[in-house]
């Protein structure tokens, strides 16, 4: 009998053959720290020949949800998943090293239901990427330690959650965006015992950006989607204050 993994990886994949190879050689890359690991990659539909990469990698396990829709294939990931954490990133970003030590790390607090990771950019991404990009990670920073449950949000690039969350309180919602933002609210709304942790150290470089402006496209999507999750409120004048001046004190949390 095969040992039970400690963290299964869900990656859901659709037309992603880019990035694809360097996201799976991140994964199967980790830093060798005692964790074991499962990795399921989910295919949405792919035409562009990313099936063939990943097919490439006996170490993966490979499913196929034709329900278009990253969380209709996050969730076929979850149904497959073994572990009593389940981690989520995407078909364009790479894990750090030490992705999954940090998950390992984090899932020791019994009272933690979620973590959040830091989410970088390209060395060759533009400055103001890269500035717009410490401006989101110290948002995420003040949000979940100053912030009530109703400023929450997730996000399913970077995110790592206890599999007895979803068995009670359900799978991701199947919308086009925002269903992780939604499972957050979800989750405080039954379990507000349960945290919502951002860690630093959990890192990923998100490949698909290069320039601010295509990131504060994705992102004013974000927002109006965020909108449909009905106990979401967007953060106040004052609190995006505080989140600049939290950026520019270049607040530090340990790993």
């Amino acid at each position: 009998m095969s040992k039970r993994p400690s963290i299964s990886v869900v990656v859901p994949f659709f037309n992603s053959k880019r990035h694809l190879a360097a996201c799976i050689e991140s994964l199967l890359g980790q830093e060798d720290v005692g964790v074991d690991s499962e990795i399921i990659f989910v295919n949405n539909g792919s035409t562009d020949g990313s099936a063939s990469i990943v097919a490439r990698y006996g170490e993966l396990i490979v499913l196929d949800e034709q329900k278009p829709g990253a969380y209709a294939a996050r969730n076929t990931g979850i149904r497959k998943a073994q572990a009593p954490w389940i981690a989520f990133t995407d078909a364009d970003c790479v894990a750090d090293r030490y992705w999954l030590r940090s998950i390992q790390e984090g899932a020791q607090n019994n009272e933690i239901a979620i973590l959040l990771g830091q989410c970088l950019y390209p060395p060759d991404a533009s400055f103001a990427l890269r500035l717009l990009g410490a401006y989101e990670n110290a948002k995420t920073a003040y949000v979940t330690r100053r912030c009530g449950s109703a400023q929450h949000f997730g996000h399913a690039n970077n995110m790592a959650i206890r599999a007895a969350v979803f068995k009670e309180v359900g799978l991701f919602q199947e919308w086009e965006r925002a269903a992780d933002t939604e499972l957050v609210h979800r989750v405080a709304a039954r379990r507000p015992d349960l945290r919502l942790v951002y860690r630093p150290g959990m890192k990923i470089t998100h490949m698909e950006f290069r320039s601010a402006r295509a990131r504060l496209r994705r992102l004013s999507l974000y927002t109006q989607t965020n909108a449909r999750v009905e106990t979401f409120r967007e953060l106040s004048v004052a609190q995006r204050s505080g989140v600049l001046v939290q950026l520019l004190k270049g607040g530090r949390t340990a790993r």
